[in-house]
């Protein structure tokens, strides 16, 4: 029995500052001034962010171009596998009215393949 106490003493850790040192351990105390204030702080950021987003979206234009008709061909061509190496352009000319806000686009093309 002594030999068996003998053998569970020698597997215990060294009693050395190296091996058992303490580390300072980092915890995180909240408190509720803190919490607070992160909540209100991400909530005001979240505002400006929103109506910066809603005042650049007022100055976005859209434009709506039906090219079923003009590009007929180009989807017939693609109906057929053995045409999957052919070109087709199809070109739609379209004109923006009013002035853009990053320089001035009198006309533009949109091409298509």
């Amino acid at each position: 029995m002594e030999e068996r106490a003998q053998h569970c003493l020698s597997r215990l850790l060294d009693n050395s500052a190296l091996k058992q040192q303490e580390l300072p351990i980092h915890r995180l105390y909240f408190t509720a001034r803190r919490v607070l204030f992160v909540f209100f702080a991400t909530g005001i950021f979240c505002l400006c962010m929103g109506i910066i987003l809603i005042l650049s979206a007022r100055s976005t234009q859209e434009i709506e171009i039906n090219y079923t008709r003009i590009c007929a061909n180009c989807a017939k061509l693609r109906e057929n596998a053995s045409n999957f190496d052919k070109e087709c352009t199809c070109s739609i000319p379209f004109y923006l009215s009013g002035k853009m806000m990053v320089g001035e686009i009198q006309e533009t093309r949109l091409t298509l393949h």
